[in-house]
């Protein structure tokens, strides 16, 4: 693009075009405007202010003007001198967007926060039964959705199981909640005691062994882990879960196996 080409587009886009009237120090020197090709151009571009355009040639070795003398134009005197450079491009790129459209009165206002969403207080798990000589040993599956105990917690069942001289076979399943609807913790402890009782009249076994978390285990039964006490009128006692011994079995194996020699259930 040739400088009266340049010139017209900025007098387009209502900037203030300017031009140097003596070479800048240490700038390459101007070359003399094509004013035929600018009349042109000019005669199709929009009107805009008159600009003094005449360049002055400097001698070989006189000293140039200071720079307050470069610049000569017909704008107000308090406008501030346009940008030229990579300024002025990223200036002529920024006029061509348009403001957003202010928003209107009913998006301005704030909405009215949404009123909190009902707690749900109920309990979710799955129980794996499974009869051992005169024990019934109830697993907590990690994942209370899947279809049975996990990869891992499987064969850790089948050894607890052993301890009373049993073998893994179908196993009887405990859901809860029973229903799509949320079952709160003493509901869920009383068909829990339901389900233990179901077990022994079909079955026998004499007592329970659970693995359970702390949380179910506490939320169901209203005490710790590890104490003996009555489900389904069978004694029963609550372990760790089969996921945290074999996420820390240093420290919930240990308690477990403490837990059922205290209360005899380390075998038959």
């Amino acid at each position: 693009m040739n400088e009266a080409q340049r010139q017209s587009y900025l007098k387009a886009m209502g900037l203030t075009p300017w031009v140097a009237r003596v070479p800048l120090p240490g700038a390459a020197p101007s070359q003399a405007l094509d004013w035929p090709e600018e009349e042109q151009n000019s005669a199709a571009a929009p009107a805009g202010p008159a600009v003094d355009v005449s360049v002055t040639t400097v001698a070989q070795g006189e000293a140039p003007l200071q720079h307050s003398a470069l610049v000569s134009h017909s704008a107000p005197a308090d406008e501030k001198q346009a940008p030229t450079g990579f300024a002025a491009d990223a200036l002529a790129k920024a006029s061509s967007f348009k403001p957003a459209a202010p928003l209107k009165e009913e998006q301005v206002t704030t909405a009215a926060p949404s009123p909190p969403k009902e707690k749900i207080t109920g309990l979710r798990f799955t129980l794996e039964a499974h009869l051992g000589g005169t024990t019934w040993l109830l697993c907590a599956q990690e994942d209370s959705q899947a279809p049975g105990l996990g990869r891992f917690e499987a064969p850790l069942m089948a050894s607890l199981l052993a301890l009373f001289q049993g073998r893994p076979q179908r196993p009887r399943r405990f859901f809860c909640p029973l229903t799509e609807q949320p079952m709160p913790a003493d509901e869920a402890a009383q068909a829990l005691s339901a389900f233990v009782a179901g077990l022994s009249e079909q079955s026998g076994g004499e007592r329970v062994l659970l693995c359970l978390p702390e949380a179910v285990a506490e939320a169901l039964f209203k005490q710790p882990r590890y104490q003996p006490f009555e489900l389904g009128q069978l004694p029963a006692l609550v372990i760790s879960s089969l996921a945290e011994m074999l996420a820390d079995p240093a420290q919930h194996k240990k308690a477990s196996w403490q837990a059922m020699q205290a209360h005899g259930y380390d075998g038959v």
